[in-house]
């Protein structure tokens, strides 16, 4: 799983915003948008409401009082003969219809005279205010509903006896204080309303961000688009190739190593087989068992196509164990064989130990001659010539290298270097005392080997003087290890390629690993190579590398 690393957490975007801001502010202004024009536009419609409602309130009181038999026959009454009696009975009349301590009612008789006011709530300027609209109408005999209707906050209407002659007037109303706070407190209720909604949309908001981020392990979009990119080039950089497959054993991943190994296969349409059945791609494989059942392989021989790879298939397990897919990394089984018997040293062994077998047979056939033509004399001359050449031979290299290995080693390459017609020797100065450590003699006769088999290769076929020369110098902190030839040189075209995998000067196959080998087994050891090489002057390798005795 991905996790957040220190660096990719300090990972600068200039002034751009980050995801869960963008969201935030996202979300801040649809809701913004979404609400303040729906709030100022319910405003002004409850603002008309409000209007409406006190309007319809005020026509509707004024209404069911000019309709009243009591005012009618009270206001004809003091038309004739004026009793104050009648105007209070017509006060608590209209006190029982109203029943509000906000409206007022003025009631004119037909000569504009004031009769009752009631005016509970003490409307400012309520008795003039209804005084003046008693004194425009009146000469109309009639108003109309939508004349009233236009009369703000108040109602205007004519009490008529039953032959229609007109005998008062009564005017309703209420103050514009009451519309006013009315529309106030809608407005500061939707305010609050919207507020509160910006509120819960800015938490959603917030909330959504870092679930968002959550799922995205804390990365922001850029950081995952740069990831991408790099896992891109690792993935296409490595030299083994790389299928991933998921849960439903689809193909969801391949490197370009990959392709190109299954194109080597055999494999037909490789730049196809991403969202193929891995099944029906990898046919010999159990993908089944592995990202059903968890099995894993490690370093199987598998055949794809019509070449054998050696495979590792692991599951891909979440954190609650359950798989999700399976990774598969590979490489040609001939590959690994080459690069393993190159890295333990076994081609050198081998090769030393046939050069020994070869000089071993060829001496054993001149005695065996000898035996039979009965030449007793020179056979004596012979074997003890033999005993003395081997017996100097070995105490030479002996007395010089402590190792018994390594001693054996280098008398296996002069048995190699007869064989082969070259003259090979360990320098009179070479010497090596020291119980390693690091590097091992393991190390030493890999990094020498690999050396003096591409001396002997450059010389095998070259007509001049055939010499390689090997040192091995002990001192106190470091190896010095030089093998020198007369071979024809490089030119820097090759020599500045030479440690590079798979490069070779020579057309056959397999080769282009030693020196590859060489180098890398120096650098884990923190040491050093250096080639003087130039066309026609021979070669000479030098390798230092840096050593950890026993008693350190």
């Amino acid at each position: 799983m991905w996790r957040k690393s220190k660096n990719l957490n300090n990972y600068k975007f200039g002034k751009k915003f980050t995801l869960s801001q963008q969201i935030v502010i996202l979300i801040s202004l649809v809701v913004c948008v979404a609400l303040l024009p729906t709030s100022l536009f319910t405003t002004q419609k409850v603002a008309r409401v409000i209007y409406d409602r006190v309007s319809i309130n005020a026509v509707s009181i004024n209404t069911i009082l000019c309709n009243s038999l009591e005012i009618k026959d009270s206001l004809t009454s003091q038309n004739i003969y004026v009793r104050p009696e009648i105007d209070k009975f017509m006060a608590d009349y209209v006190n029982d219809v109203d029943h509000s301590d906000e409206a007022g009612v003025a009631i004119y008789d037909k000569s504009h005279n004031l009769r009752v006011l009631y005016n509970p709530g003490n409307l400012p300027d309520f008795e003039h205010s209804a005084r003046g609209l008693v004194d425009q109408y009146s000469g109309r005999g009639k108003i109309s509903y939508k004349d009233n209707y236009a009369i703000p906050n108040k109602a205007l209407g004519f009490v008529k006896n039953d032959r229609g002659d007109v005998i008062g007037y009564i005017v309703t109303g209420y103050s514009d204080e009451i519309v006013n706070n009315s529309t106030i407190d809608s407005v500061l209720f939707l305010l609050l309303m919207t507020v509160l909604g910006l509120v819960v949309g800015i938490w959603g908001a917030i909330y959504l961000a870092k679930r968002i981020k959550s799922v995205l392990f804390g990365y922001e979009p850029e950081e995952i688009a740069r990831m991408l990119r790099e896992r891109d080039i690792l993935l296409n950089s490595v030299r083994e190739g790389i299928v991933n497959v998921n849960s439903n054993g689809r193909i969801t991943l391949v490197n370009s190593e990959a392709s190109v190994l299954l194109q080597q296969a055999g494999i037909k349409n490789v730049s196809e087989i991403m969202g193929m059945n891995a099944s029906d791609v990898l046919k010999r494989l159990p993908i089944n068992d592995i990202i059903k059942d968890g099995k894993t392989l490690v370093d199987a021989s598998v055949k794809i196509g019509n070449t054998i790879f050696i495979l590792t298939a692991v599951p891909l397990l979440l954190e609650d164990k359950n798989i999700i897919g399976a990774v598969l990394t590979f490489r040609k089984k001939s590959v690994v064989e080459e690069m393993a018997n190159q890295l333990t040293g076994f081609k050198n062994y081998a090769t030393a130990l046939r050069a020994q077998t070869h000089e071993f047979m060829n001496k054993m056939h001149v005695i065996m001659g000898l035996i039979d033509m009965k030449a007793y004399d020179e056979l004596k001359n012979f074997t003890q010539e033999i005993a003395y050449n081997r017996q100097s031979e070995v105490s030479y290299i002996v007395t010089r290298l402590k190792d018994i290995t390594l001693s054996g080693f280098i008398l296996g390459k002069i048995s190699r270097s007869r064989e082969l017609d070259i003259d090979f020797s360990l320098t009179e100065e070479s010497e090596l005392h020291s119980e390693l450590d690091v590097p091992s003699v393991h190390d030493i006769v890999l990094i020498a080997g690999n050396i003096i088999e591409n001396a002997f290769d450059a010389l095998k076929n070259f007509d001049g003087e055939r010499i390689v020369n090997l040192s091995i110098l002990d001192f106190d902190r470091e190896i010095v290890i030089v093998v020198e030839d007369s071979g024809p040189g490089m030119d820097e075209s090759i020599r500045k390629h030479i440690f590079q995998r798979g490069f070779s000067s020579k057309c056959e196959s397999g080769h282009g690993f030693g020196l590859y080998l060489v180098k890398h087994s120096i650098d884990s050891l923190n040491g050093s190579i250096s080639v003087e090489s130039a066309p026609g002057e021979g070669t000479i390798f030098t390798v230092r590398l840096p050593i950890k005795k026993e008693e350190d």
